[in-house]
């Protein structure tokens, strides 16, 4: 009798326990919920660092790569523009060179369709091609 008894008292303490810890745990998941973002937390800081290296190495590989690059883009630039003149009987030498000179100049797509006859696709693939990059 008395060891069911101390039983039945072991497990209602148990019982309220476990209540308590519960009521605990959605207190404390509501507070940090709640919590204001601090402006200076040390993780985001590490990660801003680390895309600035990454950032940084892309770079340099860019550089490295660069000089290796150039004659493939000249090389696809010249493929291109032989297979835009063919493509477009409407585009004479004259208004395919100016529609180059205005994407090296800043021009947009409506200023290339509308001064060189060009259709927008082709509009768009001279500004690629001769487009100043920043």
């Amino acid at each position: 009798m008395w060891l069911e008894a101390a039983v039945l008292v072991l497990v209602l303490v148990q019982t309220v326990a476990i209540v308590v810890l519960w009521q605990q745990s959605r207190r404390l998941q509501q507070a940090v919920a709640n919590r204001p973002v601090e402006s200076n937390n040390v993780p985001s800081l590490l990660i801003v660092n680390a895309l600035n290296k990454i950032e940084h190495r892309l770079g340099v590989l860019e550089e490295r790569a660069a000089p290796s690059a150039k004659p493939v883009q000249r090389a696809v630039e010249t493929q291109m523009t032989a297979s835009m003149r063919s493509a477009s009987p409407q585009l004479s030498g004259s208004n395919y060179e100016l529609a180059q000179h205005l994407a090296r100049e800043g021009g947009d797509v409506e200023q290339l369709m509308e001064r060189c006859g060009l259709s927008r696709n082709e509009a768009e693939l001279v500004l690629r091609l001769y487009a100043r990059r920043a």
